[in-house]
C-alpha cells in the first residue's frame, strides 16, 4: 500500500487526504492544533501535530513514499523569512527517495497586464511572493527532480464563494481576468501528478476559463441571494493577467471537472 504524508490538512489538505484514503492509500497528516487530531483521525489519517520551525515532533511523520507540503507562508504576520525557516527545518528528516509536491501559489507572479506561463520572471516585489519563491528554490536545489511544484489560482469551491465575500462591497478592478482553481480539480491535479509520475515539474493549476471579477460576483450573486457588489466608475487595470495552464493540459492530459469559474460547485 503506497503512504503520503501531508504537511497541513487544512481546507484543501483535508480534502485531499479524504480523496487519496478512497484509493487506498495510508495517508498521515498534520495540524498544528491538538483540537483537530480527533478530526482527522474520524476520517481515516493517522494524525500528527506540528507546528514549524522546530524539530519537536514525532519523525515517522516522513516515513512514507511522497510528501505534500501545503501550509501557508503567514507572512503577513510572521515575516517573510518564517515559511522558508519552517520548510528548511523538515529537510533533514525528507527521504532520500521520497517525492515531494509543494503547494505554491500563481501570487509569485507579478501584476503585468499579459498572460503568465511557469517561465515568466517572478515578483520580487512582494513580501508574499518572496516567501513561497524563497522556498521553492530551496526545495529545488534540494529535490529538483523528485518535487513538483503546483502554483494554484485563487482556491474556490464549496463554502469559498468569491461574490459572497464582495456582497454589498465597493470593487474598483471589476474587469480583471479571474484565475480561480476548484478545490475538487485541485485534488485532481496532485493525485494526477502522482498517478503519472509527474516529478520535476513547475504547474500553473488555474481552470483554463477566466470570466472577469464582475461576472463572477454577479453569477453568485443571482445563485446565492447575495447582495450585489457595488461597481466603481474607475478606470480598468490588469484586464489581460491570465495565468497559463497549458502544462497541466501538455505533462497529465488533466480535464478539469469545473473548467468556468462562473460554474463552480458552492454549498451555502
Amino acid at each position: 500500500m503506497s503512504s503520503i504524508s501531508i504537511l497541513g490538512c487544512g481546507w484543501l489538505g483535508l480534502a485531499l487526504a479524504e480523496e487519496i484514503i478512497k484509493r487506498g492509500f495510508k495517508v498521515k497528516g498534520s495540524t498544528t492544533t491538538t483540537e483537530k487530531i480527533s478530526q482527522l483521525q474520524s476520517k481515516g489519517i493517522e494524525a500528527y501535530e506540528i507546528e514549524l520551525p522546530n524539530n519537536k515532533f514525532d519523525k515517522s511523520f516522513f516515513d512514507t513514499d511522497f510528501l505534500i507540503i501545503d501550509i501557508p507562508p503567514k507572512s503577513s504576520k510572521a515575516g517573510v523569512n518564517h515559511h522558508f525557516e519552517s520548510i528548511k527545518s523538515i529537510i533533514p528528516y525528507i527521504k532520500n527517495d521520497q517525492k515531494i509536491i509543494y503547494i505554491s501559489s500563481t501570487s509569485v507572479y507579478p501584476d503585468v497586464d499579459h498572460p503568465i506561463n511557469e517561465d515568466h520572471e517572478l515578483d520580487k516585489n512582494s513580501d508574499r511572493a518572496n516567501a513561497l519563491i524563497q522556498v521553492e528554490q530551496l526545495l529545488l536545489n534540494t529535490f529538483y527532480d523528485r518535487l513538483t511544484i503546483i502554483r494554484s489560482g485563487g482556491l474556490l469551491g464549496y463554502d469559498r464563494i468569491p461574490g459572497k465575500y464582495f456582497a454589498g462591497k465597493k470593487v474598483n478592478q471589476y474587469d480583471q481576468k479571474v484565475n480561480y482553481l476548484h478545490r475538487d480539480d485541485a485534488v485532481g491535479i496532485i493525485i494526477t501528478v502522482i498517478d503519472k509520475k509527474a516529478w520535476g515539474c513547475i504547474l500553473n493549476a488555474v481552470a483554463p476559463q477566466h470570466p472577469t471579477r464582475k461576472e463572477v460576483y454577479l453569477k453568485n450573486a443571482d445563485d446565492y441571494s447575495f447582495e450585489y457588489p457595488i461597481f466603481e466608475n474607475t478606470p480598468q487595470e490588469l484586464t489581460n493577467r491570465i495565468i497559463e495552464n497549458s502544462k497541466i493540459e501538455q505533462i497529465l492530459d488533466y480535464s478539469f471537472i469545473y473548467p468556468d469559474p462562473l460554474h463552480f460547485f458552492y454549498i451555502n
